[in-house]
């Protein structure tokens, strides 16, 4: 990466640390402060709607109970998915979320409309979802900026089935362990960027990635020490739950750099 780019502010999930996770209002958010990009995740729900959420359960992100497979979408849209986030996060301070939906992938390709790039992680392990990725290419088929979308799983064969149906879409190389193979791997599923879990990352690993044209973003970085480990590493982007405090910290970063070259 060259010394004067900075690596990307992703928000995870849409920035769970300050609103509640995949739903419109934190990937508005985010977008009001002028992310890069957004990660989300995405299931598919009984009546066959592709939906953004993170767990196979409703339990955890809402007063709902039971697997996302099994909760048609008229269902899934009448639950709270905003109210628990207050109880997890004792500094939310007065803003109710009480009442957000569980959206649709459809819903946040029209909010987000271009102005940031989309890593969609598609799930499908434990529950698999047979021709997910059908679906998916089908809904993207009419979003005019498909060349902002990243699409992500840790099922890699789904990837590879996904590749070989539309070799058009940019898919990433997901990891929760440090690979040693990523290159190879990478070239087998035709993917064009590296998402590993930093807390398994090395910065050689780094540099082997970039090596073989791969673009690496990395996940979950949190904290100032973190993110300066990131920039160090040449990463491409910090995928956070906190855009809000990467985005202060590379401007801190900035005028401190701008102080020095100024004495």
């Amino acid at each position: 990466m060259p010394k004067d780019k900075v690596a990307e502010n992703v928000a995870h999930r849409g920035g769970r640390f300050w609103a509640p996770e995949n739903t419109l209002v934190a990937f508005g958010k985010s977008l009001d402060i002028g992310v890069d990009g957004l990660e989300l995740d995405v299931q598919r729900c009984a009546s066959g709607e592709l939906v953004v959420i993170h767990d196979e359960l409703v339990n955890r992100t809402s007063n709902g109970v039971g697997l996302v497979e099994t909760i048609t979408f008229d269902e899934l849209k009448r639950l709270d998915a905003g109210s628990w986030w207050h109880e997890e996060y004792e500094d939310a301070g007065e803003t109710n979320y009480k009442g957000e939906k569980i959206p649709l992938l459809q819903d946040v390709l029209e909010l987000v409309a271009g102005r940031a790039w989309i890593n969609i992680e598609l799930k499908n392990t434990p529950i698999e979802y047979p021709g997910i990725e059908d679906e998916l290419i089908e809904l993207l088929s009419d979003y005019e900026h498909r060349d902002k979308i990243i699409v992500s799983s840790f099922d890699h064969k789904l990837m590879y089935s996904l590749k070989e149906k539309n070799a058009g879409l940019s898919i990433a190389l997901l990891a929760d362990a440090l690979l040693l193979n990523v290159a190879q791997l990478a070239e087998q599923i035709g993917a064009d960027y590296w998402h590993p879990c930093f807390g398994s990352l090395r910065q050689e690993a780094v540099e082997e990635a970039h090596e073989a044209g791969l673009k690496v973003n990395a996940w979950t970085i949190n904290s100032p020490r973190e993110w300066t480990m990131a920039l160090d590493w040449g990463i491409d982007g910090v995928i956070t739950d906190n855009p809000y405090g990467y985005k202060m910290f590379l401007e801190k970063r900035t005028l401190i750099a701008e102080a020095k070259a100024k004495s």
